[in-house]
């Protein structure tokens, strides 16, 4: 019978999916060709109108859903068809998805092909299908017998029980003179929230009443549950303010490893509240039950999309990795995954400039580290971004780490709403500027490959915007990741070594343990050490002396990092790559140094 119900009600789409904007049916558009005859069958326009008149609640057979998101009907009702015929195969479920989105005519509507390929998925013959939609009579028998059926549901439909009022619950003139309310809260406190019929016959005798015995367990469970919660013990102010950041930090999780923390951190709290070590108000108590439940959905979803985005980024890349501990997947724009190998120190870590047409910059460090924005439901109460406004520039550096070429995309701008148009430059020191050009928009991530060298790095990067109005004037920027990164670690050589030594001091050798420690997290990688001097000496002399220290420092990091995974490299470069102009002393000073770059391998 499900079948035929299908059928025939297809036949009612097939027909009603031919109207004219006027919804007036022609004829001429109800012609049907049979492939056994070739014989052709009108079915009249007021035969179908009436027809689909009456069979407006068909598709509300079996289903509590009365909302739908589609805008139109025969989406919804050919979901609902769906459900109903049983076709459960992923070929039918691809069908039909193919058939909501790329076989619909320019009118919304779906063609009769279309619908009748679906069904053929389902193994229904094309001839009988058609059979069955040329013969009217078929269609009133199923009309009748659909109403009938409607009717027999409706008529053995359990009538609602009774509802109970605020007055009847607070109300003490009964004959024990103890209100219901008093009356729940004593048994609640003997045997908890949860009702069942015994409890509410035994807080109907205490009240002297049969309100509770009439009404629904599930509205019993309501009006005690409510109960409850009217008398216990409010959140504090401090508890309060943590389910306020709670709600915002369970609903606007920014990457795999935020989300992993923030379980954890509700688990151990719900432990401690169970074993009596914290002290929680009830509402308290259920709001970390309830994040943490959400939560872990938002988890387990995270970490689907970082396995796929890593293996994306891995197939591309697969020499490119510096193990778990510095990974990290975020979301970006429409929530997409961006995989970082180098996680949060992929982000950039200071402002050079910014440009505001409304210099509007105090906002200007929301750019910098990790994304962060927290967005509400007007605009005022977004925050963690800084809009670069309409022609406005930003120019921001990477500090320990660089920006390089890998196979895909470089560098991902995180914005919130639109991506809008920017212009984009990128820089070794500042100064002398590749112009890459415009991130165009709904686009946030950029290959750079075909304006640079392989293995070169930039420290820079400034974004100009390009002027698209928009709620927020100019670009919205959160965050500024180098996805291809390179960790850069730079240390001052009057911390390392005396003047013109390149023996190690004991201060120089602690400054290297917290060094080692930041590079054995990466796991892997190539260490490429190199010495730099200022322009004090010949140059000859200031060659010799900062190999020196290159391989004085990779032999004690060396010692640091045992049996790594790092592939290790000296050099020595003297007075030929300076960081500024050797024209101070002050200057000379940032100039000797000596700096640890730790690449993909």
């Amino acid at each position: 019978m499900k079948k035929i119900i299908l059928f025939i009600t297809v036949a009612v789409f097939i027909a009603s999916c031919s109207e004219n904007p006027k919804n007036k049916i022609s004829d001429e558009n109800l012609e049907i060709e049979s492939d056994e005859s070739g014989d052709k069958t009108q079915l009249s326009s007021d035969e179908f109108e009436k027809s689909m008149e009456q069979l407006g609640g068909l598709f509300s057979i079996d289903s509590e859903d009365e909302s739908s998101n589609s805008e139109l009907p025969e989406v919804e009702a050919l979901e609902k068809l769906l459900q109903m015929s049983g076709m459960e195969d992923q070929g039918t479920k691809k069908a039909f998805q193919d058939l909501l989105t790329k076989d619909v005519s320019s009118s919304g509507m779906f063609s009769t092909e279309a619908i009748i390929s679906l069904l053929e998925q389902s193994g229904v013959s094309r001839t009988e299908l058609q059979k069955l939609i040329n013969n009217p009579d078929s269609l009133q028998a199923l009309v009748q017998e659909v109403e009938a059926k409607r009717k027999l549901e409706k008529q053995n439909e359990p009538k609602p029980k009774a509802r109970i009022n605020k007055e009847q619950l607070t109300s003490k003139n009964t004959p024990t003179g103890v209100s219901l309310e008093e009356a729940i809260l004593i048994v609640q406190a003997e045997s908890g929230p949860e009702a069942t019929m015994a409890k509410l016959k035994t807080i109907d005798s205490l009240a002297g009443t049969n309100v509770m015995e009439k009404l629904d367990l599930t509205e019993a469970e309501y009006v005690m549950r409510d109960i409850e919660r009217k008398h216990e013990t409010p959140p504090t102010a401090k508890e309060e303010e943590e389910m306020e950041l709670l709600n915002k930090l369970s609903g606007q999780l920014h990457s795999d490893k935020e989300a992993k923390q923030l379980l954890i951190d509700l688990k151990k709290t719900e432990s401690e509240i169970a074993s009596g070590s914290l002290k929680a108000s009830p509402a308290y108590q259920r709001t970390i039950e309830g994040k943490a439940k959400i939560v872990q959905i938002y988890k387990n979803d995270l970490e689907r999309k970082a396995k796929a985005a890593k293996h994306k980024f891995q197939k591309l890349n697969p020499d490119l990795y510096f193990g778990e501990e510095s990974e990290a997947t975020y979301l970006g724009h429409r929530r997409k995954a961006v995989y970082l190998p180098l996680g949060k120190l992929s982000f950039a870590d200071a402002v050079v400039k910014a440009n505001h047409p409304l210099l509007k910059t105090q906002e200007v460090k929301n750019v910098l580290g990790e994304p962060d924005v927290w967005q509400g439901f007007d605009m005022e109460d977004i925050t963690g971004i800084h809009s670069l406004g309409l022609g406005g520039t930003i120019t921001v550096q990477f500090t320990d780490n660089a920006l390089t070429d890998v196979n895909g995309p470089d560098l991902y701008i995180f914005e919130i709403g639109q991506i809008e148009p920017t212009d984009l430059e990128i820089s070794k020191d500042g100064k002398n500027w590749i112009h890459v050009g415009k991130i165009d928009g709904g686009v946030a991530e950029v290959d750079i490959s075909s304006f640079v060298k392989h293995g070169e790095l930039f420290y820079y990067v400034r974004l100009t915007d390009l002027k698209m109005e928009s709620g927020l004037p100019g670009a919205d920027v959160d965050a500024i990741a180098a996805i291809g990164a390179a960790m850069r670690l730079n240390l001052d050589s009057k911390v390392l070594f005396e003047t013109g030594k390149s023996i190690l001091k004991p201060e120089g050798i602690v400054a290297l343990k917290e060094l080692a420690h930041n590079i054995a997290v990466l796991k892997k990688g190539n260490v490429i050490v190199e010495g730099h001097t200022d322009d004090v000496g010949s140059a000859e002399s200031n060659q010799r002396l900062s190999l020196e220290r290159a391989k004085s420092v990779s032999n004690e990091l060396k010692k640091m990092i045992s049996g790594s995974s790092f592939r290790w490299k000296e050099m020595g470069l003297g007075e030929s790559k300076p960081l500024v102009e050797n024209d101070t002393e002050e200057n000379r000073s940032k100039n000797r140094r000596v700096e640890v770059l730790v690449l993909p391998n």
